[in-house]
């Protein structure tokens, strides 16, 4: 056995009612207990048991947990997860140097038609992972933020074919910007512009595209739906 399979198997040091309602809580914001136990590779009863405070899990399910959910270990656990080996050391406490939330990266054709419940849900069985603290002074609540692929050129010279965008699902007031949307069944990234209460346009960035201009009732969603305001964009040089 490796000393990561031994450190994978160890069981989280300190573990605690509090912890467990934590890792509830963040279950509850993910979504799916199902999916959260499928996704970090273990079974919905063991998840379950955990959650209700009667299990400790071990430090590989615990990470896995945490990556899934997109949140900090010391977010849930804080302290000490173990007491030996690299896995076994202090996890730093949130705004500390190495604390990692994890934003759930989705592979989903951003412009070309599906996703959108997973996308607000967080559903996915990647993530990036980037450091709390920062993450919180720019953008808020790490556990409200989603990673998606752009695809195509719409958006150009804004956002090209390939770019990922981090979008946080908290921000759908109408103000100006760019959101990640759900227009007539069509999950797309474009920019909105708000030029009255109601009236909402929708258009490309790039001038060679259609822009949609229509009246739609916000508060009914008429045909349109905001998942997200893009947030940070990222992209291979």
């Amino acid at each position: 056995m490796t000393g990561q399979e031994k450190n994978d198997r160890s069981r989280v040091i300190g573990w605690s009612p509090e912890a467990a309602a934590r890792l509830k809580a963040a279950v509850k914001r993910y979504g799916s207990q199902g999916k959260a136990a499928e996704n970090a590779g273990i079974s919905r009863p063991s998840l379950v048991e955990i959650l209700a405070g009667r299990a400790t899990p071990t430090n590989g399910t615990f990470a896995n947990l945490c990556r899934v959910l997109g949140v900090g270990a010391s977010e849930i656990a804080g302290g000490y997860t173990a007491t030996e080996g690299p896995l076994y050391t202090r996890v730093p406490s949130p705004g500390e140097p190495g604390d990692m939330a994890f934003v759930p990266l989705h592979d989903v054709v951003v412009s070309a038609g599906h996703g959108a419940s997973a996308v607000e849900a967080g559903e996915s069985a990647e993530s990036l992972g980037f450091p709390t603290g920062w993450l919180r002074r720019q953008f808020g609540d790490p556990a409200k933020l989603r990673i998606v692929h752009v695809r195509g050129d719409s958006m150009a010279p804004t956002l090209g074919d390939g770019d990922l965008v981090m979008i946080n699902t908290d921000r759908r007031d109408p103000v100006d910007g760019i959101f990640v949307l759900r227009l007539d069944d069509q999950l797309m990234v474009k920019r909105v512009l708000f030029p009255s209460a109601r009236r909402v346009l929708v258009t490309s960035d790039n001038r060679d595209y259609d822009r949609f201009d229509r009246l739609v009732d916000l508060e009914r969603e008429d045909g349109l739906h905001l998942i997200g305001r893009v947030v940070w964009a990222g992209r291979s040089m």
